[in-house]
């Protein structure tokens, strides 16, 4: 039997603008903003909209975890 998702784009989808990330993943706009400008997370510019590939936001979120 194969499982299906309810939003199958949301698992194949690769960039996602500074907005999507604020929605998907959570935080803000200017959080994931300040993330760029401070060089944490690379990004991909075309013309004047920036988008942030899902393996560099996996990468930030493994970077920042604390264990206690």
């Amino acid at each position: 039997m194969e499982i299906r998702k309810s939003n199958p784009t949301a698992s194949t989808k690769r960039l996602f603008g500074i907005k999507e990330l604020a929605t998907e993943i959570g935080g803000t706009v200017w959080f994931w903003r300040s993330q760029i400008w401070d060089g944490q997370i690379p990004f991909v510019q075309v013309g004047k909209k920036m988008f942030v590939d899902r393996n560099d936001i996996e990468i930030f979120i493994e970077k920042n975890k604390h264990r206690n």
